[in-house]
Parts: structure tokens; sequence; C-alpha cells
């Protein structure tokens, strides 16, 4: 059974880290953290704040053609990534990236007043389908949910309509679910690709059973 991790103290994992298929992106100091993470799902840890924040999960939008950010960050973190990583950067108020896409390989959904720019640049750099949207009426789509190209968990308040435009443009099968003992914020509490994930330290057995179906992992 995956590990359960907390950062900083806290089962929030999915707000330090971002992952695809072949790394995971942190931003605080952890080395207990780096490798459980790197041995449950099979990637690289980079270790890298973004817009000088450890919220790496919040920041930063990623799969496996690169990761999309705000125009504001740093030089520094911008070169660091960029040794291992594409990485794209869009002027957009809204600076937390990883908050307001929600995408895997095939296709995005993101938060329904997000700029052109951002739209653009996932169709035309990252070769997505993009649609506005949102998970259980939630705009912070990037955290009502998490997905991988093999599955996604979705907020439990979902309703049969953001489940179908969901699952026709990312490609996926989903599973409505909580996380961290009933924390309806998925995407707040799990980091996975297809090959593994790991969940918040409060994360129940009953909880970790749905994870696991809603990933494609039974």
């Amino acid at each position: 059974m995956p590990k359960l991790l907390s950062i900083h103290g806290s089962p929030l994992i999915g707000m330090y880290v971002r992952a695809n298929e072949d790394y995971a992106i942190i931003g605080v100091r952890d080395h207990k953290a780096e490798e459980v993470i790197k041995e449950e799902l099979g990637v690289k840890v980079l270790r890298c704040t973004v817009l000088g924040s450890e919220l790496v999960g919040a920041m930063l939008a990623l799969n496996s053609r690169g990761a999309i950010v705000s125009s504001l960050i740093l030089e520094k973190e911008l070169k660091k990534l960029e040794k291992h990583i594409e990485v794209y950067r869009v002027n957009s108020k809204m600076t937390c990236m990883g908050n307001v896409i929600l995408m895997n390989d095939r296709g995005a959904i993101v938060h329904p007043e997000v700029e052109e720019e951002v739209l653009d640049v996932l169709k035309d750099e990252f070769n997505l389908k993009v649609v506005r949207g949102t998970v259980g009426g939630i705009k912070t789509v990037g955290m009502a949910a998490v997905v991988t190209n093999s599955g996604g968990l979705l907020n439990p308040n979902a309703n049969e309509w953001e489940v179908k435009r969901i699952e026709e443009t990312l490609e996926i099968e989903t599973v409505t679910g909580t996380v961290n003992f009933g924390s309806d914020m998925v995407g707040t509490g799990v980091v996975a690709n297809s090959k593994g994930y790991v969940a918040g330290k409060d994360t129940t057995g009953f909880e970790l059973g749905v994870i696991e179906e809603a990933l494609g992992f039974v």
C-alpha cells in the first residue's frame, strides 16, 4: 500500500508537490518526503521553489510536455527547472497555475475566468484539448481533483455534467471521493502519476481504496 505522508507536519502534500511521469517538483527541503515520492511514483525529484514559494503544487501545472507557470517566476527558479523540463511562462492575474489548471497529457480543464493566453499556451505548446470548467462547482480545479493519464479522483460534489466533461476532455475514467479524513479538496491531499501515488497522512483506509480505484491501481 502506498505510503502516507506529511510535509511540514501537514497532510496537504498536494500543495507542496507537483508530479508528472518523470519528475516531481517539491518546494521544501524534506529528505523523507523526497525518498517516499521518488520510490512510490518512480520519478526523479527536483527541489525548487516557484515564485519564491514552497507551495509548488499550487504555483505550477505540469504534465509530460512541461510546466506552465506565471511570468513572475524568479530567474534562478526558471534556470533550475529548465535544466530538466520545458517551462512555459504566461502573463496572468492568476499566479497560481497549479490551482487553476487540471491537466494530464491529453487535456486540460481550466478556471472559468483564466485569460485566453493561458488557454492558447495549453493548446499550442502542450497540444491539449482545453475547456473551461469547474469541479464540484469549484473554480480552483487543480485542487478540487487529481488526475493522471490513467484516471482521476474528483471532488465528491462533482455533478454528472462536470464528470462527463472532464472524462471526455482528459480521456480518462474518474471516481469521486475524499482524502485526509473527509477533505473534499482532493488535489491538496494526493500526489500521483500513472505509476503510483502518495496520500496525505490523515487519509483513511477506505479513502485509500477509492483513490486506488480512481487512479487505476486496482
